[in-house]
């Protein structure tokens, strides 16, 4: 199999690939445990955000502002994955006061598609415009509006990139990169 470079969107390498850690935390979910059990994402993003805000000063302000980031992640990632067939992976990597946090999921080509448009949407256009835009069409039970990650652009200081793999025609790796100085926040 050959499999095809990934396209990569955003602030991806802000911090490089070989920089060593900190600290790190891998986490690896099925999207299905998370989808049938959904209150498993909240308590995997405090868990998380509770592991990592010891580090830092206030801790429970940026605890409770990274459980909200971690939270939406992992919430898209198991929304728009392949349910039995794919995976959730969640490394995150800890330089100082930047925690990396890298939501890795599987997706077909149609959810791949549909959200690689929405990224470079977010890339190309104002935010807060498009953050109260999606607001005000938004319908009851819309699950697929961007909203979260809206949210997240407008109200925290992160910063995203974007990495699309072509496994095969109908499988697709897709990794947001959050990549936040905790101190900010």
């Amino acid at each position: 199999m050959n499999q095809k470079a990934p396209i990569i969107i955003g602030e991806y390498h802000i911090i490089p690939e070989n920089l060593p850690a900190d600290g790190q935390l891998r986490l690896v979910f099925q999207p299905i445990d998370m989808t049938t059990y959904w209150r498993r994402c909240g308590l995997t993003a405090n868990f998380v955000a509770g592991f990592y805000s010891y580090c830092y000063e206030e801790s429970e302000t940026k605890a409770n502002s990274l459980s909200t980031i971690i939270n939406e992640l992992l919430e898209n990632a198991s929304k728009f994955s392949k349910a039995r067939e794919g995976r959730i992976n969640v490394e995150l990597k800890q330089y100082g006061n930047l925690l990396r946090i890298d939501v890795l999921n599987v997706a077909s080509k149609t959810l791949r598609d549909s959200f690689e448009f929405f990224v470079n949407k977010l890339i190309s256009e104002n935010v807060e415009e498009m953050y109260f835009s999606t607001l005000e069409t938004k319908e009851d039970g819309d699950t697929k509006s961007g909203l979260g990650l809206l949210m997240m652009l407008k109200d925290y200081p992160v910063r995203f990139g974007y990495s699309f793999t072509e496994i095969d025609a109908d499988t697709h790796e897709i990794t947001v990169r959050a990549i936040i100085n905790v101190e900010e926040i």
